[in-house]
């Protein structure tokens, strides 16, 4: 048994198997839970207009600087030194490049740098607790699948109280977070669409749930069902043809994964025959999303938006035009004009191609532990990662304090694959 030392944000651990040294959660990696938890459960982080991410976040530095000053071997190694570096100069030309060329308002680039600069430090935290041995994998992972479970939950009661007390849970739920928390609408059978940003990453986490042997997190079967019920229903409810497509995919990459083959087979031989029985009754609900006027109007707004963008790229192909800006005469959000569905693209109108390489190094970087890993699960990460990165086509999910919450819990994936699998070819 190795030693003991106390002090007051940290205390050592046990001699793992391995004979090395594993320290147990300080009060620093406590207060990080938080912040993953409320980065996915808090659309807009605060809860009737009081800010809860700030408080938390500044609880978490001042925790993390104290144990760290005691800790001098815990400190950024070169590497890290130099991402981050590489980061802030580049938020910070590509700001002075807006600035320079009066192509954005302050308020705009503030914004914009501010959506970047916490994605990137959340994942790198992660990755950075992960690392030193203060977080287990798992124990990023749980927050994420906490706060996106409660959060679909709420959506299942609010949707219950609309049916049994007639509620108006739109705008119940723009009082408690926000007039900009979520997209709302109608849907078949008298049902209330609530889709909030963070939706896309329920599909991520329903993969963690069915997949322990590769999240760590192992459910007894009640909770497992329960969890999927619920996940799939919120699901239902934000009505978002991306996200239906991601839970299919995460299902069977997990069912794959867990080699349970049989079940997936007997599952979608259940489902289609079901399905061509209530295709009726389902054909309100199947029409609606992919093939009304609303599918058209939202796919027309895509395509101007890709033309109008476009345009801006090819005025400056290299640098971009900087730093929150914006095509006038194509505003998705009047708060955040940078923002759009098409979001790759504009990001390219305002990083150009010298900035988008350095964000798609920066992302190759994330993965690397992926990208290093012998386990034969690796085809399955690489297609849910790329998904991920692939919904920057049909949405503005990629920078926001839950897409760093999201890259960092495929990041701790990435890690406990890599890292503590090392026998797993041979036991193929």
């Amino acid at each position: 048994m190795g030693k003991r030392r106390q002090g007051p944000f940290f205390v050592w651990a046990d001699l793992s198997v391995n004979n090395s040294a594993t320290i147990r959660k300080p009060l620093a990696a406590t207060f990080f839970q938080a912040m993953l938890l409320i980065a996915v459960c808090l659309p807009t982080g605060s809860i009737f207009g009081l800010n809860v991410k700030m408080p938390i976040f500044v609880f978490f530095c001042f925790s993390l600087a104290l144990y760290l000053s005691t800790r001098s071997w815990h400190w950024l190694t070169s590497s890290e030194f130099l991402i981050l570096s590489f980061c802030c100069a580049g938020l910070c030309f590509w700001s002075l490049i807006a600035i320079f060329h009066g192509e954005s308002e302050t308020l705009q680039i503030f914004l914009q740098f501010k959506d970047i600069a916490s994605t990137v430090l959340i994942a790198w935290l992660c990755l950075f607790l992960v690392r030193r041995k203060l977080l287990q994998p798992k124990q990023v992972i749980m927050p994420v699948l906490c706060g996106i479970v409660g959060l679909a939950a709420l959506k299942l009661l609010l949707i219950a109280g609309t049916l049994g007390w007639k509620l108006d849970p739109i705008a119940l739920l723009s009082e408690v977070f926000g007039e900009d928390s979520l997209v709302g609408g109608s849907m078949a059978f008298g049902l209330t669409r609530i889709e909030f940003s963070s939706d896309i990453v329920g599909a991520f986490v329903l993969f963690v749930v069915l997949c322990p042997s590769i999240s760590g997190i192992r459910l007894k079967r009640i909770p497992v069902v329960l969890i999927t019920i619920v996940l799939l229903a919120s699901a239902l409810l934000a009505y978002a043809r991306y996200i239906w497509f991601l839970d299919g995919i995460a299902i069977v990459a997990a069912m794959m994964i867990e080699r349970r083959i049989k079940l997936l087979f007997i599952a979608l031989f259940t489902f289609v025959p079901v399905a061509g029985i209530y295709y009726e009754a389902l054909q309100p609900l199947v029409e609606g999303r992919f093939f009304s006027d609303q599918v058209s109007d939202s796919d027309l707004i895509r395509i101007q938006q890709y033309q109008a963008l476009l345009d801006e790229i090819r005025t400056r192909p290299l640098i971009g035009k900087g730093l929150g800006t914006h095509v006038n005469g194509v505003i998705r959000n009047s708060e955040n004009r940078y923002s759009y569905e098409l979001q790759w693209m504009s990001l390219l109108m305002q990083f150009g191609m010298l900035g988008l390489a350095g964000i798609l190094t920066l992302i190759a970087f994330s993965a690397r532990d992926l990208l290093k890993s012998q386990h034969p699960a690796k085809p399955w990460l690489v297609l849910l990662f790329g998904l991920w990165l692939l919904s920057g086509f049909t949405n503005p999910h990629l920078t926001s304090s839950f897409a760093g919450a999201t890259f960092g819990m495929f990041m701790a994936l990435f890690y406990k694959m890599r890292n503590q699998f090392p026998a797993a070819m041979e036991a193929v």
